[in-house]
This record gives structure tokens, sequence and C-alpha cells, in this order.
């Protein structure tokens, strides 16, 4: 029997325009998960979720994230390996960050790391991914390759794979998570909101902000990045109408002082890039700018996370 201890930390995908291809790994929430190997089992893994979020959660028990990860990397590597989990749920699910993406992320993690398989990060994110399937009905692999990888996390996706790059970035930002109620297909919804197909003039647009997006996080210039940021005219402008207070919270936000504002992930929470003199100013308008849309909202500033760690 091996036992250890792992924590994962959320992430905000997209940050406006790197749809599908961008996340970044946030300090601001975190799951963790005592793991428990049986090298002599039958290949089970049971999952238990415990702390502030089990609730929202649970009903999934039997088809959970955190499970379907466990599973695809046993089939593969594992063999007849009892696993058991309890993680404690940190990261609201629903909300826009990354909370299904930890979870599995988390579980690949500890797992690769229990049983010394050596796994690259590209197979990694792929069985992390395999376990976004059950609440977003398809891999995601922008949440979980922020999770697991630390930093700002850009994924290549083509008919022959994918690729995975990651790289720290120093930034600060601001995290609002409205208390709206979401559905767990949440996300399936919000991608139903975004185009099909879009003019050549709006592509070439698009793509010159995420563009300007990379260059400033990747050169330090959080004004550049922020431009970046705040100017997707493609998922984001299609998302943005269906978010309580995103218009109010934006406003409110760039007038403070942050340089960038976006939606996290598909919603409802919203994120600002700032430096950190700004950041409380522009934490205290957040909240105002909710409370006069009638809305509470948790608001955090919170800085980029590394990669999973072992606690114990």
């Amino acid at each position: 029997m091996k036992a250890g201890r792992y924590r994962a930390y959320s992430s905000t995908a997209n940050l406006g325009p790197g749809f599908d291809m961008l996340g970044i790994a946030l300090q601001a929430f975190y799951d963790e998960a005592e793991v428990r190997v049986n090298m002599n089992g039958g290949g089970v893994v049971r999952v238990r979720y415990v702390g502030p979020h089990s609730n929202q959660v649970s009903s999934f028990a039997e088809n959970c994230v955190a499970k379907r990860a466990a599973l695809a990397l046993l089939r593969r590597y594992g063999g007849d390996i009892d696993v058991d989990i309890v993680i404690w749920k940190g990261v609201p699910p629903g909300k826009g960050l990354g909370s299904s993406g930890a979870s599995a992320a988390l579980v690949v993690h500890a797992l690769d790391d229990m049983l010394d398989l050596g796994l690259r990060d590209e197979e990694k994110v792929l069985l992390a991914g395999e376990g976004e399937v059950a609440s977003a009905g398809t891999p995601h692999y922008d949440n979980v390759a922020a999770s697991l990888l630390g930093g700002l996390a850009i994924v290549s996706k083509s008919k022959a794979g994918i690729k995975v790059w990651s790289t720290k970035v120093n930034a600060t930002f601001v995290v609002a998570v409205p208390d709206v109620r979401t559905h767990h297909s949440k996300t399936k919804l919000m991608r139903s909101l975004i185009p099909g197909e879009v003019p050549l003039n709006i592509y070439v647009e698009n793509s010159s902000y995420l563009a300007t997006l990379l260059a400033g996080l990747l050169t330090g210039d959080l004004k550049l990045a922020g431009y970046g940021m705040s100017n997707d005219v493609i998922v984001t402008k299609a998302r943005a109408p269906y978010v309580p207070c995103y218009a109010e919270a934006m406003k409110a936000a760039i007038e403070a002082g942050a340089y960038g504002f976006t939606l996290s992930g598909a919603g409802p929470s919203t994120i600002a890039l700032v430096d950190e003199c700004s950041a409380e100013a522009v934490a205290k308008a957040l909240e105002k700018a909710y409370s006069s849309c009638g809305v509470g909202a948790q608001v955090v500033v919170t800085q980029v996370a590394g990669r999973p760690e072992r606690l114990d």
C-alpha cells in the first residue's frame, strides 16, 4: 500500500483571444487529494469528495472527473491496481476557474508520481483531458494543462495529437467569482454561443490581439498584455452579454487601474490583469460593481501558480 497527499491549483483559460489554447494556473483556489494505492488490487477506483464545494460534485461521483482520469491512466499504464482518492474540493465548480481540470490534473499527477511512471507532459495532459469529459462532454486541455504544468500553458491541437508548452510569468490578477447559479452543463451552453465561422478580417484582428497578449506576458509588459486580453472580438464578444454584470465589472476594473479584463474561461467569473499597486483598488471596484448589479461576488487577488505539489 502506498499513500500520498497532493495539491493542484485553479486556472483561468482563454485570457480573451486565446480560446482553447491558453491557460494560466492561479493560486486563488486549489484542490487537495489523499491518494492510496494498492498494488495487488483489481483495477477499482473509488473517489470521495470533502471540503467546501464537495456538495456540488457529489451527484457525479460514479462518473466524476477524478475517477475518469484515474481509470484512463490505469487502463494504459497501471494494470490491476486499486486506488482510493479523497479530494478536498477547494476550487468552486461551474465558475470558469478550471474546477474539473484541477481535479483531473491532481489525480493524474499523483498517480504518475506514486507509480513512478515518468509520463511526458503531453501524456499527462491527454489523460487529465479524459477526466474533463465527465463535466464538459469533451476534453478541454487548456485548463488541465495549466493546472498540470503551472504558469502560462499553451496547447496546440491537431489531427496528429497535442503539443503543450509552459513558462513562468510574473503577473498579478484579480478574480471575481459571482454568486450566481450555474448548471453542470454551463460550459456546453457557453460553447454553443460561439460562431462556427468568422470573416477573415475578424480572424486577423483577433489574431493580432492574441499576439499582443502573448508578447506582453512573455516580456513582462503587462499593459501590452492587458490590451490584447481585453479585446477578444470573437468568443468573449459572443459570451459577455450572457454573463451577469460583465460590462459594469469591466468598466469598474479598467477605471480603477486594471491593465486588462475578460471572462475567466466560460464564466461567470471574471479576471483582471493588474500591477501589485492597483490590485486592492481594482478588487474594491469589482466588489462595488457587482453589488450595484445586485450580485454578490467573492473577489480574490492572486498570483500565478506552479505545478501540483506533494504535501507529505
